[in-house]
């Protein structure tokens, strides 16, 4: 009972430290675009790291990720900047949709912020399926659209447990040096477990 005890222990703390070095690689590749550059590169790197080897920190080394990194620089910040733009057209459309009153204004209002949560759901998505999948950019975001309300449990299981690393990061900040865009990803790889089995059953079969 013991050595299960402490296996249990010693598994937990290799967890949360392959978390904490997956969030500091992300940090650190972020910082190296000078983070206007850097950000989308950095989710995909990451997103990569996670989908080759989990949270085996030994697996997570520095080099490995920014060979990654400069592989998908390109293709993460073209990734990054459309869901970005969109995001950005759409708030700014919020922000006018204040000059309205009444019951239109929360009507509209409503209807934005919806469409601002799953413009970011849809690129964490597909930015987990870029790292799954050799596919056009086209195709992803297909994929991720499909994927995103092919099941409405994992619809929930996304939207709840998003918000609340959102909450956690929001009580504690130092989260976001420390864990929070690691667990971001590794939530959303985990959440599309069922969906990528029906997937890759699909793509077996033809």
């Amino acid at each position: 009972m013991e050595e299960t005890a402490t296996g249990g222990l010693v598994k937990g703390f290799r967890m949360i430290w392959g978390l904490v070095k997956l969030n500091l690689l992300f940090v650190a590749y972020t910082l190296a675009g000078g983070i206007i550059f850097g950000v989308g590169p950095a989710f995909y790197t990451i997103s990569s790291l996670i989908e080759a080897s989990g949270l085996a920190y030994e697996e997570q080394t520095f080099r490995k990720g920014w060979d990654i990194w400069k592989d998908g620089f390109w293709r993460g910040n073209k990734q990054f900047y459309l869901f970005f733009a969109v995001t950005a057209f759409l708030g700014y459309n919020l922000y006018l949709a204040t000059q309205f009153q009444g019951l239109l204004w929360l009507v509209i209002s409503f209807i934005l912020i919806v469409i601002i949560g799953l413009c970011g759901l849809l690129y964490l998505l597909s930015v987990t399926f870029d790292a799954c999948y050799e596919i056009s950019f086209a195709n992803n975001l297909k994929l991720s659209f499909i994927c995103l309300f092919l099941r409405m449990g994992t619809f929930l299981k996304l939207i709840f447990g998003l918000a609340g690393i959102a909450v956690i990061t929001w009580t504690m900040k130092g989260l976001l040096l420390f864990g929070s865009f690691s667990l971001l990803m590794l939530w959303v790889h985990g959440a599309v477990k069922q969906e990528r089995t029906l997937i890759e059953r699909d793509l077996t079969d033809a």
